[in-house]
């Protein structure tokens, strides 16, 4: 692949990770609270894009597309799920919005969202899981990442450069994803103050992707 090409699929990919979707959202949400937990959210969302990408070099992307119904029932468990994750957010962030304020010393602290303890402190291994999940969430990516690569890679490449450009992409979203983690850093003082409209915010945003892909799966269901 020319350098030139390999700039201009950097750069659409770059302008596809780094808008708002599921996993910036995520990364966001977390970010308001725990800079760690935002880091392992961001590591997380890599991990599943690199599922994506090794399914979509694999050929996932060709089935899908020869095979529609495997789409469909992705759409509805991907857009389920992501109705799950709006309830729990704005659900976390209405009930801290509605508790007492904490009162240092005493025992009565604001509820947290699931997934986090009392203190508002998340573990690593489940703010990992939330990035991955967020991400593989959304079945799309396989498709838009297949689009990129027909579109971009000369089919006459080798498994091999396809890998190095497969790696180029992932370790570039990596960066952005930590990027966003650590510039929650800037304004993390107002996060933590407004962090349950951060929550309920990022539900909001999950709600609509969750119904717009939910919807599209169900049209695909009833296609079939």
């Amino acid at each position: 692949m020319a350098l030139g090409a390999l700039a201009a699929l950097m750069g659409v990919w770059f302008a596809a990770m780094a808008s708002p979707g599921p996993d910036v959202v995520q990364i966001i949400r977390l970010g308001a609270r725990s800079t760690r937990a935002a880091l392992w959210a961001a590591i997380g969302s890599t991990t599943g894009l690199v599922v994506w990408t090794v399914a979509s070099l694999a050929g996932l992307s060709a089935l899908i597309s020869a095979t529609p119904e495997i789409l469909v029932v992705l759409q509805v468990l991907g857009g389920a799920y992501l109705l799950w994750m709006a309830y729990t957010a704005i659900s976390g962030g209405i009930a801290e919005r509605r508790a007492p304020a904490t009162v240092v010393g005493t025992e009565h602290r604001a509820p947290q969202p699931r997934g986090f303890s009392p203190d508002g402190i998340i573990k690593a291994g489940t703010a990992y899981r939330m990035g991955l999940v967020c991400d593989l969430s959304n079945p799309k990516v396989v498709i838009f990442f297949g689009a990129i690569f027909a579109n971009f890679i000369d089919p006459g490449m080798g498994p091999g450069a396809n890998a190095l450009v497969g790696s180029v992409l992932i370790l570039e979203s990596l960066m952005i994803f930590t990027g966003v983690a650590l510039s929650t850093r800037a304004v993390s003082k107002w996060m933590a103050r407004h962090s349950s409209m951060v929550d309920i915010v990022s539900g909001g945003v999950f709600l609509l992707l969750g119904v717009v892909i939910l919807v599209e799966g169900i049209r695909g269901v009833l296609a079939l």
